[in-house]
């Protein structure tokens, strides 16, 4: 008698001992010649329960893989899309605190962002945009208020879209609007295609004199354009272009006599050269919008 479970599997050391003293006859006997068929069925089905079960727990084993990569792909995928979502708390909360009027457009020439600034400083009606809208609708809105003059509005809007179009887009000027205030434009190009327009009310004076006295009008405006820039890229965690946003405002505020915020924003950009983001953004935080005091 073969005692079951000593190196045998124990599949087939159960069928053994169900065989009892049939599975132990010598060699000759009753089933090396064919045995019983009872037993050879019994053992081909043993057989066949035992690859099934295998192929069973091969399939459970690569489920069980697939789930656990899954469930980290969701949760990479939960992480990205939390910073986005931050990212863009962050972006709202610094285009809500600026007191220009903003305006963004996609490589397509669509409306693609805005502040509640803009509507304002342009003379659209806020419940007119939309993402998505063509800037040819917001110029027609524009020269129907009467924004650019008395002008006929389609071959204004006509006029204004083929420079666009061309691309001879002037970096900054300023005109009048209807109300006879003065209002200042600054557009720069974005990297990937269309580009970000800020409108800044002045004063006649300040148009007369030279764009606040000179020297100290420019500094005044470079920072109002290059600070944005340094929370959008703190925001998005780019060390690189915060680096360089922080260097340039710090010699703007060097030039300008403006030790306090030259002294913060050598801060800045050391928290950004070192790849500390979160000192990055803490620090970012502390940078006015608009441009300081001399103190």
């Amino acid at each position: 008698m073969i005692a079951p479970g000593r190196g045998l599997p124990a599949w087939l050391a159960l069928l053994l001992v169900l065989a009892g003293p049939a599975a132990a006859q010598p060699q000759g006997g009753p089933l090396s010649a064919g045995g019983s068929p009872w037993l050879w069925g019994l053992a081909l089905l043993a057989l066949i329960l035992a690859l099934g079960l295998g192929w069973a727990l091969l399939r459970l084993r690569a489920a069980a893989a697939r789930h656990q990569l899954l469930a980290a792909q969701h949760a990479e995928l939960r992480e990205v899309v939390d910073r986005a979502e931050a990212k863009a708390r962050q972006l709202d909360g610094a285009f809500a605190a600026m007191t220009d009027g903003v305006m963004v457009t996609d490589d397509a020439l669509r409306l693609v962002g805005w502040n509640t600034r803009f509507p304002d400083y342009a003379g659209v009606p806020r419940r007119a945009l939309r993402i998505g809208m063509p800037l040819e609708e917001v110029l027609r809105l524009q020269a129907e208020a009467g924004e650019f003059g008395l002008v006929d509005p389609e071959a204004e809007v006509a006029r204004r879209m083929q420079i666009l179009r061309s691309g001879r887009i002037l970096e900054r000027y300023t005109r009048e609007r209807p109300d006879g205030t003065l209002l200042q434009l600054r557009r720069a190009p974005l990297p990937g295609g269309g580009f970000v327009t800020l409108y800044t009310p002045i004063s006649p004076a300040t148009e007369q004199n030279g764009q606040a006295s000179g020297l100290a009008g420019e500094f005044r405006q470079e920072w109002t354009s290059r600070a944005p820039r340094l929370m959008a890229a703190a925001a998005d965690a780019d060390v690189l272009a915060a680096q360089d946003a922080a260097h340039a405002l710090r010699g703007i505020a060097a030039n300008a006599g403006w030790p306090a915020a030259a002294a913060l924003l050598a801060e800045v950009e050391a928290a950004a050269r070192a790849g500390d983001v979160t000192e990055l953004r803490l620090l970012t935080n502390q940078v006015p919008l608009d441009p300081p005091d001399a103190a």
